[in-house]
């Protein structure tokens, strides 16, 4: 698979390979969300030198929650499709590693559900904290991403 191994290139793994274009696809959305949710608690001064960011614009609040439920429903739904896939897996190896991240990526679902329950938007340093998980949940993502293969 040229997702993790040998490759003629990106453009080549992402035309030919699905795993490529499912992990680039994970990760693409993945990193909208950490990047929207970066200018959450720097609204205030966004607003002070009159800087347009999409927090401003559309609110913070607002912002928080749809960044929250599409990584929630991100890691839901690849939870959900690696525990079918892991059914249909060649050996009962491949089958153990895929069932197992994808009952993780469950967990990572129901972490970022849950861990945003406390949080109010507003507040900077509980966003900042909750901004910072999201980073530990996408570098474990990272980490176990080869299990699936």
């Amino acid at each position: 698979s040229s997702a993790f191994g040998a490759s003629n290139g990106v453009v080549d793994c992402l035309m030919n390979d699905w795993k490529c274009k499912l992990s680039s696809l994970f990760f693409g959305v993945f990193g909208i969300v950490i990047a929207l949710m970066k200018d959450v608690p720097d609204a205030a001064g966004d607003r002070t030198f009159n800087i347009r960011s999409f927090s401003v614009r559309v609110g913070q609040k607002r912002v928080f929650g749809m960044m929250k439920n599409l990584l929630t429903a991100l890691f839901g739904g690849v939870g959900v499709a690696l525990l079918q896939l892991s059914a249909m897996s060649p050996t009962s190896i491949a089958t153990i590693r895929r069932a197992t991240v994808g009952l993780g990526c469950l967990g990572a679902s129901w972490s970022v559900y849950s861990e945003a329950r406390n949080v109010d938007a507003e507040n900077s340093k509980q966003v900042y904290n909750y901004y910072m998980h999201l980073w530990t949940l996408f570098y474990l993502s990272y980490l176990v991403m080869p299990l699936v293969k």
